[in-house]
């Protein structure tokens, strides 16, 4: 799915004043203990770009729209591009910190990809480039009136109008089994794909938080290589560079900051599509190491010195299978009527960073109406469990703040609805609904209050803008 929420922890946009009565308070390590965990986990959420089946399939793939005479024998000669508009509203009206809040915010994604191939000569060859426009963001501070790590999706930390997503060179081989690419990237477009409905609210904590990524489109220097074998059988392995600073950068200023750690990647799957197969699945296993300084929690105190570790490191399993076809898999169809049952889970190896592990399952009802097999329904349940050590140190935070220091359950259990409705010509809208037992304040740890159960409500209008001019193919 796409992508392009960018957060920052809460305490780093907390207004100056509350930041100086915690300091206060917490003679200066609280505070830094919050800044150096901004720093050490980028609390970006991700979203993707659309899934193959994210817009309805066409009758017969090709060019439509005003545009459609200039950009399809573009596309004849290899330069293909994309244009694609999402807007992202969600509200908290009975969770967390300060409840009834809500935002909303608009994002504008352009690229495009060359085949080397059919420009130069060059077989095998691509290059990609895309481009990420931050048109509207409305209320930054809603991560941390909820404050929950996981529940829905907070708004985007986007200081800056635009940043490049995606710049890279690709090269395949062996008849397309050997991939190689380099350049800008992210880690997000290769491990652990989602395999929720919606973008709302489908990510890995263990991936987001705990490896540190980036939000995907906030592309960073990196390289993968994967090989499908013969069977559905793949493995890859790729490096991407950590940098602190990222939120504030555009991309563009290579020489400006200095990489601040490596994440090094690595996945073994398994994947199986209805052109083969009646009951589809998919599964996969990642690992991953970042070897950033961030803070170790089983050291951290909320009125004492603080003390980093080197290295953090975590896996994360992930499978989808087709268990039922209204047609009983006696029909060839690429868009069956059936239900899949899908999950993820994740675990940190070491205990110095806040997840200790998070687990969801789901189930997806998948094209009901034949005559619109975009449109899917699911439901989902989300159980997510803190380090012990951190959890004390929220406990701590809540104390200096001038609370009462009550520990915060470990535990988190979402309840979850979500929905893709595919609409005509191409548009897409993804409501989501959540109901959160046992919340905690990771986005907004100095704060003397504690998160309340409750609704958080989301939704995603998706425009494809490059379809409907005829800039991209549809279908």
């Amino acid at each position: 799915m796409s992508d392009t929420m960018c957060r920052d922890l809460a305490p780093a946009r907390s207004s100056s004043g509350f930041r100086a009565g915690a300091l206060a308070l917490a003679g200066g390590s609280l505070l830094a203990l919050a800044s150096a965990t901004s720093g050490a986990f980028a609390a970006d959420l991700p979203t993707r770009a659309p899934a193959p089946d994210f817009i309805a399939p066409a009758a017969t793939p090709g060019f439509s729209g005003p545009l459609s005479s200039i950009f399809a024998p573009l596309a004849d000669r290899g330069f293909t591009f994309h244009v694609l508009a999402l807007d992202f509203f969600q509200g908290n009206p009975s969770a967390g910190l300060q409840r009834g809040r809500g935002s909303n915010s608009t994002y504008i994604i352009v690229g495009t990809d060359i085949d080397l191939g059919k420009a130069a000569g060059l077989q095998g060859t691509y290059l990609h480039y895309e481009n990420t426009f931050f048109a509207n963001v409305h209320n930054l501070n809603l991560a941390g009136q909820i404050g929950d790590s996981q529940v829905g999706y907070q708004p985007p930390f986007n200081p800056t109008f635009t940043r490049l997503s995606r710049a890279t060179i690709e090269q395949k081989l062996m008849d397309g089994k050997l991939d190689i690419e380099a350049g800008i990237t992210h880690p997000d477009r290769f491990y652990a794909i989602p395999n929720c409905d919606s973008i709302n609210s489908c990510f890995q904590d263990i991936l987001v938080l705990n490896a540190g990524w980036s939000s995907p489109q906030y592309g960073v220097l990196g390289g993968n290589i994967s090989y499908q074998t013969n069977s559905p059988v793949y493995v890859e392995a790729g490096a991407f560079a950590e940098n602190q600073g990222r939120n504030q950068e555009t991309g563009y200023d290579f020489n400006e900051t200095q990489a601040s750690g490596v994440i090094g990647m690595a996945e073994i799957g398994y994947k199986t599509k209805y052109d083969t197969t009646a009951y589809p699945a998919t599964y996969s296993l990642t690992g991953f190491f970042n070897t950033q300084s961030h803070v170790d929690f089983n050291a951290a105190s909320a009125f004492g010195p603080t003390r980093n570790a080197q290295g953090t490191s975590g896996v994360v399993a992930q499978a989808e299978q087709v268990v039922w076809r209204a047609d009983g898999g006696t029909v060839k169809n690429a868009t069956p009527t059936a239900i899949s049952i899908y999950g993820s889970g994740g675990g940190a190896i070491d205990s110095t960073i806040p997840i200790e592990s998070d687990v969801y399952i789901g189930a997806k009802l998948l094209a009901p109406f034949q005559n619109n097999p975009g449109t899917q329904f699911g439901v989902k349940f989300n159980w997510e469990r803190l380090n012990k050590s951190y959890d004390a140190y929220l406990g701590a935070a809540n104390l200096a703040a001038g609370g009462t220091g009550q520990g915060i359950a470990r535990d988190k259990y979402i309840f979850e609805f979500n929905a893709h409705v595919a609409l005509p010509y191409g548009l897409a809208f993804e409501p989501v609904a959540q109901y959160i037992i046992h919340p905690n304040s990771f986005f907004n740890p100095v704060t003397p209050i504690h998160p309340k159960d409750g609704f958080y409500l989301g939704g995603t209008v998706v425009v494809p803008v490059g379809v409907l001019l005829g800039i991209a193919a549809h279908g």
